[in-house]
């Protein structure tokens, strides 16, 4: 089966350069709704076995805008699993402004051996990865393998690149890594992750092995 993975549209805190994790949200600007509107038109003849968002507000409106425009009209669920890395206290604080520095640059370029509890509170990648993959997994079985209709998954950039790449095989103090499939370094923005409103298709025949199909696709959006 295929799972198609879409992040949120552009929010005013990816505006302003903020952290946006699990804890804080913020309302998707114009480009975000268009962006939306324009995948949810892009993917408007796919019947989907399910969709899938995580709770949180830029999520859950990008989900209903994708959804608006299918003509099969399916009903969202929830997943509390899917919501974004806890950065804790860091959340709605502009990037250059977060403090220690030394656990920034870690949390950017050093994932494995960021130490949350030394800087923000929140979650650490494994913890992050575990109940991410766990929803997918769990998605993956209550559609069944054998299913020919995708789940939509509509969730964050870290959700949407580090799940992936985890159930790819990547390890943890690989994912910040450039993504590199069959030999081609994949693209990505803003510290290794997909674009707003980009879609990301992945196929499994057994929901342990994953073979990436599409990768950060954006090209119904418009600038």
């Amino acid at each position: 089966m295929q799972l198609y993975f879409v992040r949120h549209g552009r929010t005013q805190y990816n505006v302003e350069h903020r952290f946006q994790g699990g804890s804080a949200d913020s309302p998707l600007v114009e480009s975000g709704i268009a962006g939306a509107k324009a995948a949810g038109n892009y993917l408007r003849h796919v019947q989907f076995a399910k969709v899938y968002s995580s709770p949180q507000g830029r999520a859950l409106d990008t989900a209903k805008l994708i959804t608006a425009e299918n003509q099969w009209q399916p009903t969202i669920t929830i997943e509390p699993r899917l919501r974004e890395f806890d950065f804790g206290s860091w959340d709605g604080q502009l990037e250059q402004d977060v403090t220690p520095k030394d656990q920034l640059e870690k949390v950017i370029h050093e994932p494995a051996k960021y130490q949350p509890e030394l800087a923000n509170g929140g979650e650490n990648f494994a913890e992050f990865m575990a109940r991410t993959t766990a929803a997918i997994h769990e998605a993956v079985a209550k559609a069944g393998i054998d299913n020919p209709l995708p789940v939509l998954i509509v969730s964050h950039g870290l959700v949407t690149t580090m799940t992936l790449k985890t159930l790819m095989g990547v390890p943890i103090a690989g994912l910040r890594d450039p993504f590199v499939v069959d030999g081609k370094v994949l693209n990505t923005v803003g510290h290794g992750i997909v674009d707003n409103d980009s879609l990301t298709i992945v196929e499994t025949n057994d929901n342990q092995n994953f073979k990436l199909k599409t990768w950060n696709e954006t090209s119904y959006l418009t600038d």
